[in-house]
């Protein structure tokens, strides 16, 4: 998905506690763009595994508005919305365009394709989703379904894992 990223800017919001969907649905509500990018999440309990769409940056997500044009302290007393983030003083802090052109070019709609791209054979990456969440793997090679096969050192030696695109990130 391709949005506008040079006008009107885009903000973070905090929101809260597992609140995102809320404010994004009351965002709307009162004419503000609001975008949330996911990723597909492994979970496990028991014997049972599924998936899940979880937000990238949690108890966060991003507003388009005017500052200049727009309402938009309204958006402080938005139910499911804590604050907007800023650092100038009661201005929130607009995000720089090319880094939100990045993460919309990453998305599908509101779903990340990947955290970064480019993902290449014996490249180190750091597992982010799943049972071996903030471990260093060795990338040893890329399916056609989509999923990386990683090496992750267990237990004195290195085991083949297979994970979703999406649950890698940088080294």
């Amino acid at each position: 998905m391709h949005r506008d990223t040079s006008s009107p800017s885009w903000y973070v919001a905090e929101t809260i506690v597992r609140g995102e969907d809320q404010a994004q649905r009351n965002l709307e509500r009162q004419g503000f763009a609001s975008f949330c990018p996911r990723f597909r999440k492994v979970r496990r309990h028991a014997r049972r595994v599924d998936y899940a769409m979880a937000p990238v940056f949690p108890g966060y997500l991003f507003v388009q508005f005017d500052r200049q044009r727009d309402a938009w302290r309204s958006i402080n007393g938005t139910r499911g919305v804590r604050r907007l983030v800023g650092s100038s003083g009661s201005r929130p802090q607009a995000m720089p365009g090319p880094a939100m052109a990045a993460l919309f070019d990453r998305c599908d709609g509101d779903r990340i394709a990947g955290l970064f791209s480019d993902v290449q054979q014996g490249q180190s990456v750091r597992l982010i989703a799943g049972p071996f969440a903030n471990r260093l793997a060795e990338v040893e090679r890329l399916d056609d379904r989509g999923r990386v096969h990683v090496l992750l050192e267990l237990l004195g030696g290195n085991v083949s894992v297979h994970v979703e695109l999406c649950a890698v990130g940088p080294a």
